[in-house]
């Protein structure tokens, strides 16, 4: 590690005997220091963090994930910190590449990627604020889905891109506890702060996740003229809503949603994949499979490609 690097690690944890190994592992090249702060295990978590270094630091779980990531924050020493979940791994990255961001004074927080594996082999790529600054003012907001992107930026310090990228495994096995649990919280921050469109969106996701799609209906529509989102979050929120209303076998309706291109090649193959969809469903099979076919949708991580493969081969025999 370069001696002009001063970089740590904070993660929260509960019951993460299975994944916090890989997680702290993953970070052994640079940090120099890692704290754990658990907020009420009952298995081995804490003794393999201690046995791979960590400090362990014990909290009392109130609900609100940003006190739990504040009092880790409050036991740090280093310059930078970066959060990572027990359920995560940081990908190898060059420390020279991210030095001259973090020795500049007018940077605050890195952006990193976070990709997410989803089940059925999907993959998705989110960008969040993980690595920061230490600073007294610098801290996390919100219950759930929590951000510290506000504070660094009413410090007048910048947030940049880097080219660090965070491997998250937690989406794998869509757990219905974890669900309900998000679920809750989130009404929760919505009933003190109702007219929060970040809180709707993400509350949208949730039930989306949980199949109760009139309720994700009703929240990502009220969103999605919101300049609160981010151009990713608006994309994501209107695939959502095509998504409902196929489910529900409203063509026309999921059609309305998709007027828009992206940027990010996996979001574009999902967006072309859904007019194939309803092709597909309105028996229109020679149009399906030429949506079927684009590039964007072959190469898009949000997609089944094996899947789309045999549904492609099966509705392939009604054109023979």
């Amino acid at each position: 590690m370069h001696a002009l690097l001063s970089l740590g690690v904070a993660i929260i944890v509960k019951n993460a005997e299975d994944t916090i190994a890989q997680a702290i592992q993953s970070t052994l090249s640079y940090a120099r220091q890692i704290v754990v702060v658990d907020t009420g295990s009952s298995d081995r978590t804490p003794q393999i963090c201690t046995l791979l270094g960590a400090e362990v630091h014990f909290y009392k779980w109130t609900d609100n994930f940003s006190d739990a990531r504040n009092h880790a924050l409050s036991h740090m020493r280093t310059e930078w910190i970066l959060q990572l979940d027990a359920d995560e791994e940081l990908l190898g990255f060059s420390v020279e590449d991210i030095q001259p961001l973090l020795m500049n004074p007018a940077v605050g927080g890195l952006q990193v990627a976070l990709q997410n594996t989803l089940s059925g082999g999907l993959e998705s790529v989110h960008h969040y604020t993980r690595l920061v600054r230490r600073h007294a003012q610098i801290r996390y907001e919100g219950a759930i889905h929590e951000q510290i992107a506000g504070s660094i930026r009413s410090l007048g310090l910048e947030i940049v891109d880097s080219p660090v990228t965070i491997l998250h495994h937690g989406y794998e096995a869509n757990s219905p506890e974890k669900i309900e649990r998000n679920a809750e919280l989130l009404r929760r921050e919505i009933a003190l702060h109702p007219e929060d469109k970040w809180l709707s969106y993400h509350l949208g996701l949730t039930e989306f996740a949980a199949k109760r799609y009139e309720e994700a209906r009703a929240l990502l529509e009220s969103v999605t003229s919101s300049n609160e989102l981010t151009d990713e979050q608006h994309e994501t929120a209107r695939l959502r809503l095509a998504q409902i209303a196929l489910q529900n076998g409203r063509t026309t309706d999921a059609g309305q949603w998709l007027n828009f291109t992206s940027n990010d090649i996996h979001r574009e193959g999902l967006r072309c994949f859904i007019p194939g969809s309803c092709f597909a469903l309105e028996r229109q099979f020679t149009d399906a499979v030429a949506m079927y076919s684009t590039p964007a949708v072959m190469a898009s991580r949000l997609v089944n490609q094996q899947e789309l493969h045999t549904f492609k081969h099966g509705i392939s025999q009604f054109l023979n």
